[in-house]
């Protein structure tokens, strides 16, 4: 089990603390994985097992535990004779009805519960800590591997740019490096089940969809269209070309729960002039492009948009808050913004004539700050900038 340190490195210095941490993330990105870690480190410092408690609600053992009592009930249990602070980890946590009422109970003894749960719903995760846990607790979002991780779950298997290549076919959920060989006919396979699980248990049942071949195939035109600005009018359109009778309200509400299952990412737009998000045809990117490739296949003629999602979710694991920009009519692909400065950054597949360079900088060189300025290219990159603007090729963004 590779420890994923950059994750690690950030809640451990919450251990122990009056705060609830919360692992958020889609199913499967290893949430679970993570609290093992978490426990074997207590177990490494001392902890006794009568002061752990680990609840796995994708386990059957669990499955008597309904609701929040049922919760209360089975952790009161186990640490009846635990002396000291009781470490409590509850995984997939939502799956538990009304849940936040026994996590802000034990919040409340914070000095007796050190509490850490995970969950895969976005928006409901975040409601009910909202409500209930009101500045005691800190989000940890976990996404799919890093290409850094990909390459170290990979070890030296294979050259560098095999790796790559891996990377963005296959995409970062950890499991696939369990299969071999790592080729279409052993992953994606995996990938759909996952993809179909996700949509089952935290899509249709959640919902209580009935349409799920409506609901399937507006997954499939979001991943095709990964990098283009959509909007329920234009999906509802297509979606009723191919005779899927369908309103508008309806392409709204799917869409929701789609990225409330975290199987996408919805993008804003914002407008760099007016400081300001506007609020109508948004972007939106796969939590996972191995899912993605699982659904509509990998296309070479479709590097652009993956390149976009790559960038994409790399900003959002280095902890920047991400829109799409917006300069007068010119578009930005990314504004990345951390501690309150913001990063221009442009993606592209190639740089290789003249009117390409001025066509993919010129977005970059309108907005009139002195903010940083990225272009990250496919291809490798020969100098490093050009007109102030740094060019850095994707995999070294990586």
């Amino acid at each position: 089990m590779i420890a994923r340190k950059h994750y690690l490195q950030k809640i451990e210095p919450y251990v122990g603390q009056p705060v609830v941490k919360a692992i958020t993330g889609v199913r499967r990105v290893g949430k679970s994985c993570f609290i093992r870690q978490l426990l074997d480190r207590l177990r490494g410092q001392g902890v006794p097992e009568r002061n752990l408690v680990y609840v796995d609600m994708e386990s059957l053992n669990f499955g008597p535990i309904k609701n929040y009592q049922d919760l209360d009930g089975h952790v009161a249990a186990r640490i009846k004779k635990a002396r000291g602070k009781a470490y409590v980890f509850i995984d997939e946590i939502q799956d538990i009805q009304e849940w936040e009422k026994a996590v802000a109970s034990w919040s409340g003894e914070g000095q007796r519960y050190d509490v850490t749960i995970t969950g895969s719903n976005s928006t409901l995760f975040a409601g009910a800590l909202a409500t209930k846990l009101t500045g005691r607790y800190i989000e940890f979002p976990v996404y799919p591997l890093s290409f850094a991780e990909f390459c170290e779950f990979r070890g030296s298997k294979t050259t560098p740019s095999a790796l790559f290549n891996a990377y963005l076919r296959f995409g970062g959920m950890p499991g696939i490096h369990m299969l071999e060989p790592m080729t279409d006919e052993t992953v994606m396979p995996y990938l759909d089940a996952i993809y179909n699980t996700i949509l089952l248990k935290d899509v249709v049942d959640r919902h209580q969809i009935r349409n799920t071949s409506l609901l399937a195939n507006l997954g499939r035109y979001a991943f095709g269209n990964i990098g283009n600005l959509l909007s329920a009018n234009r999906i509802s359109a297509y979606l009723k070309s191919q005779r899927l009778a369908v309103n508008v309200q309806s392409v709204v509400n799917y869409l929701a729960a789609l990225t409330e299952a975290q199987l996408f990412f919805r993008v804003p737009r914002y407008d760099i002039k007016g400081k300001r998000h506007l609020e109508i045809n948004d972007k939106y990117y796969a939590a996972d492009l191995g899912l993605r490739h699982s659904q509509i296949g990998f296309r070479a003629d479709d590097m652009a948009g993956v390149m976009e999602n790559l960038v994409y979710l790399e900003l959002r694991r280095r902890g920047y808050r991400v829109s799409v920009g917006q300069w007068g009519n010119k578009e930005i692909d990314f504004v990345a913004e951390k501690n309150g400065e913001p990063h221009y950054l442009q993606v592209t597949l190639h740089l290789d004539a003249p009117s390409t360079i001025e066509r993919e900088t010129a977005p970059l060189l309108a907005i009139n700050d002195n903010h940083p300025k990225t272009l990250i290219v496919l291809d490798q990159v020969h100098g490093d900038s050009i007109n102030g603007i740094k060019v850095v090729s994707l995999a070294d963004f990586l």
